[in-house]
């Protein structure tokens, strides 16, 4: 029965014509108005949910958490999900906030303060999100850039 509701949704969505995800299930190409990357990437505090949107050439997007820190954006997840290995082949993204898309470089984080600071950053944004030891061994942190 669940599988049935969630095909029913991801059909409803098609016909809706959706152009981003929907809670849990990936979308296509993002819509918004494209604006250059800021300098100063603070005014995200106010926003929880962001949208991502990977493979230029067969847009797919997701929705994220993502923090400002120390002049850039940052994102994690982990290692197994399909958008991240869709940044690993071609790092060129798509970032929503709000109805606004800046068109960025993701850049892999593997910097160990980095990660400390993103996760401090994480845990205070998010209510005490603390990824467990098995999460944290996936996980994958990128930096946003502009192109």
């Amino acid at each position: 029965m669940k599988s049935l509701l969630v095909l029913v949704a991801a059909v409803l969505i098609a016909a809706l014509g959706c152009d981003g995800p929907l809670y849990m299930l990936p979308g296509g190409e993002l819509s918004g108005s494209v604006n250059p990357a800021p300098e100063d990437w603070k005014f995200t505090d106010s926003h929880e949910e962001f949208q991502l949107e990977t493979r230029p050439d067969d847009p797919y997007s997701v929705n994220i958490w993502g923090v400002a820190l120390r002049s850039g954006f940052y994102i994690m997840t982990s290692r197994e999900t399909d958008w991240s290995e869709y940044v690993e082949a071609d790092p060129h993204v798509r970032l929503r906030v709000g109805e606004d898309i800046y068109e960025l470089k993701a850049e892999r984080s593997d910097d160990r303060l980095d990660r400390r600071r993103l996760k401090a950053a994480l845990r205070n944004k998010y209510d005490g999100f603390e990824p467990d030891a098995e999460l944290e061994a996936k996980a994958v942190a990128f930096r946003l850039v502009p192109r």
